[in-house]
């Protein structure tokens, strides 16, 4: 009978679930054995200190142990992609140019940032991907321009991913 409930237990609440059982079983078996009635009373109640000190050291072990053995863990794993840029990668500024009417791409449309001379020119689903060099976070101003739209300024700051540009047609 024990084992079923170790078993379910052990299924329900893991380790603590078993933890909590054997306290319990423990406890079953003490008041099994019939022994407060032979004790005095102080005996009874330093063994029931006793019993309650040892179940409080026994928890407070295994929470400690648990702490340790995670804090371990996380040390050893590295950290996941995109957390944090290493000081020498490129910012990144990609988004979507798209005709303000219908919300569909503008293929080749020009654009360039302010204070720089290189120009980038979108796909034609109208998707861009701009590498700025260095690790600068201030404000960009990105100039859009193509043929039959009027042109878009916006100020970003890098990096951003999903940034929508949109033109007005003339």
């Amino acid at each position: 009978m024990e084992v079923q409930i170790f078993r379910t237990l052990g299924g329900i609440a893991g380790l603590a679930g078993l933890a909590i059982g054997m306290i319990l079983f423990l406890y079953r078996e003490i008041l099994r054995k019939n022994v407060f009635p032979t004790l005095t009373k102080r005996d009874a109640y330093r063994l029931l200190r006793n019993i309650a000190i040892l179940s409080w050291s026994i928890a407070m072990f295994g929470i400690l142990g648990w702490a340790w053995s995670t804090a371990i863990l996380h040390r050893s794993q590295p950290a996941p992609d995109g957390v944090a840029a290493a000081p020498d990668e490129a910012l990144v500024i990609a988004g979507t140019v798209v005709d303000q009417s219908t919300n569909m791409g503008i293929g080749q449309a020009t654009i360039v940032i302010d204070g720089q001379s290189s120009s980038f020119t979108s796909e034609d689903t109208g998707n861009f991907r701009i590498a700025l060099p260095g690790i600068n976070r201030d404000p960009v101003r990105l100039s859009v321009t193509k043929n039959g739209y009027f042109k878009v300024d916006q100020s970003v700051i890098p990096p951003t991913h999903a940034l929508i540009l949109q033109m007005r047609p003339k």
